[in-house]
């Protein structure tokens, strides 16, 4: 698909003026193929995507961009970070700030993505499993873990192990983890 854009960078974008910066509102009309090209972004108070907003990946599958905001709403429009047939190869951090006493958008609430007859589409690099099971317990301040299966998982990647059940307990809600792989 081929599709005329205008990059993030580029000050025609913004009417020739400059590119938003910290508490701005950005307003992706429809029509308008909004191409991020920056590696960050100011935080922006809302981002309403009637268009599209694209995240293209580097070249450089380390490269990171980053994309902040308080809320993003895609109304009609699209959010696309790779596609399945051409996957975000680079990394992406995308933050939504925001605190319990923030206002809320109707139905959506605040801190949040929220989405009415749009496309949200985000692919990433395919992983093989998406996701596998403890072979053994894990418990509260293990350094390893074995899995019923063998995993592509990287050095330097985070996991996240969940208890199981949903009758947490105090001891169970501890148990949520995010482990750094460090090891080869």
């Amino acid at each position: 698909m081929f599709r005329y854009v205008n990059y993030w960078s580029d000050t025609i974008t913004w009417g020739g003026e400059f590119a938003p910066i910290e508490g701005d509102m950005v307003a992706i009309p429809k029509g308008l193929h909004l191409l991020v090209d920056v590696d960050s972004t100011p935080i922006l108070s809302a981002v309403v995507v009637e268009g599209s907003l694209i995240f293209p990946p580097s070249a450089d599958p380390n490269h990171v961009r980053t994309f902040d905001a308080h809320y993003v709403f895609i109304k009609g429009g699209t959010m696309e970070v790779g596609t399945e047939d051409f996957p975000y190869t680079s990394k992406l951090i995308i933050t939504m700030h925001s605190s319990r006493d923030s206002p809320e958008i109707p139905i959506f609430g605040n801190k949040v993505i929220a989405m009415y007859n749009g496309v949200l589409d985000i692919h990433g690099v395919p992983r093989n499993p998406t996701w596998t099971m403890l072979e053994t317990t894990s418990h509260i301040g293990s350094k390893t873990i074995t899995l019923m299966r063998d995993v592509d998982w990287k050095v330097g990647e985070r996991i996240v192990i969940a208890p199981t059940g949903y009758n947490n307990t105090e001891a169970e809600e501890k148990a949520i983890v995010a482990i750094d792989r460090t090891d080869p």
